[in-house]
């Protein structure tokens, strides 16, 4: 017989009682992080937080909490939670299912677009070169249909992609110099707001992607996620 399917208990508890999980192995791109805090701003946590109480330890919740953590700054403050009592290998184990793409859904594009004529993509979270790259420029930022082949062609992207067009046509440039690559005779030589990399060995792939902290079935990466490594 199955378990009960209520799990915890409702509750709250000071910022000061929750330890983050030194383990948790997910990360947010400050850009990202910035549109969480808007959000949470403007409506709160409108879900609690998942904490366990056997260790003090958070389960679900770091980048929300960390957002809340700017608003409130070095202030103390009740947290909204969903209280579990498990052992450390059991959180642990949660703690990469409350998160794990391959437990979740994936976006009917047709309903999305049909939901951004109520909500804007903007204010669901998303960037213009999220759209373009989701909808391969059919659909625009407003949510509309994109009729004119000319028109996707010159798809607007978003100010920070717009900001990295000249380092991008500047490393581009310096991988040419250095002819290190074969190039497929179909390659563009015109530069947009990406680029390609090619690895010497599908190893070297694996340890940048690890040191990246990217996931190793990502196919498209951005900017941000390459800058991790060479943060480290």
């Amino acid at each position: 017989m199955s378990k009960p399917l209520q799990q915890f208990k409702y509750g709250t508890v000071k910022r000061s009682e929750i330890k983050f999980a030194d383990y948790n192995p997910r990360v947010i791109d400050e850009s990202n992080q910035k549109k969480l805090v808007k959000a949470i701003r403007e409506n709160g946590l409108i879900e609690p937080l998942v904490w366990n109480k056997r260790t003090g330890v958070l389960v679900g919740g770091h980048q929300r909490l960390t957002a809340a953590d700017k608003i409130y700054r070095k202030k103390d403050y009740d947290v909204p939670v969903a209280i579990i009592d498990v052992d450390e290998k059991t959180e642990k184990k949660l703690n990469v299912q409350l998160n794990n793409p391959s437990m979740q859904g994936d976006w009917d594009l047709n309903e999305l677009a049909n939901l951004a004529q109520d909500v804007s993509f903007e204010d669901m979270g998303f960037t213009k070169s999220d759209i373009d790259f989701m909808y391969d420029g059919e659909i625009d930022f407003n949510g509309n249909l994109n009729d004119d082949p000319q028109d996707k062609k010159n798809t607007k992207y978003d100010e920070e992609v717009e900001d990295e067009k000249d380092r991008l046509a500047g490393l581009a440039e310096f991988a040419a110099a250095k002819n290190s690559f074969r190039r497929n005779e179909n390659d563009s030589t015109i530069i947009n707001f990406y680029t390609k990399v090619v690895f010497p060995s599908n190893e070297a792939k694996e340890e940048f992607y690890r040191k990246a902290n990217i996931p190793a079935n990502e196919e498209f990466i951005t900017f941000e996620q390459v800058k991790r490594y060479f943060e480290k």
